[in-house]
């Protein structure tokens, strides 16, 4: 898309794009690359702070699995689940024409839509890396399936769920589930 495609009152909140290139030896994915959000011109519009469990809560729980007799523990790693999360509004990310394998740029015709200083601008209407409301989207969706599930957060706890019938309850910690 080109600049002018973007709403005039969008066009100052255009992020630039990183790409991040990882190499772990020692994890099943050796090699990782992600496209991130990045920069300070990202304005969400809404509160972008998710209630997770503090340190008491944590400890609690595993004290409460340590002291009943039968109980289970696992951790549980949610850390994709936010990717690719729809979301109300959509954003804008710039992106730099030299990043791009020629074959992608004849595809999409990208020399078409770059601007003067060299750039692409596309629009980006799901979450991913770095993008300052993607936890709180990702939050509310995931209260509403687990709702539907059965379980509920504390109202005096935050980041403590418990399931409605079944014995079960869990820690949320950003992305990480403790579950009795």
């Amino acid at each position: 898309m080109s600049q002018n495609d973007v709403p005039p009152d969008r066009r100052k909140n255009i992020a630039h794009a990183k790409i991040v290139c990882n190499v772990c030896p020692q994890k099943e994915e050796t090699n990782r690359t992600r496209l991130t959000f990045t920069g300070q011109n990202i304005d969400s519009c809404m509160d972008n702070g998710t209630h997770t469990a503090d340190l008491l809560a944590v400890k609690l729980l595993l004290n409460s699995v340590i002291s009943t007799e039968g109980a289970r523990f696992m951790g549980i790693d949610i850390k994709n689940f936010y990717l690719n999360m729809p979301m109300d509004r959509s954003e804008y990310l710039r992106l730099k024409l030299d990043n791009f394998p020629n074959d992608v740029i004849e595809h999409y015709n990208l020399r078409e839509l770059v601007d003067d200083k060299g750039f692409v601008i596309t629009c980006v209407d799901k979450g991913m890396y770095g993008l300052p409301h993607a936890g709180i989207i990702a939050q509310r969706l995931l209260e509403k399936r687990l709702g539907n599930e059965g379980c509920h957060q504390s109202k005096t706890t935050c980041g403590f769920w418990k399931h409605e019938s079944r014995p079960i309850s869990f820690c949320l910690v950003v992305d990480d589930f403790g579950v009795k």
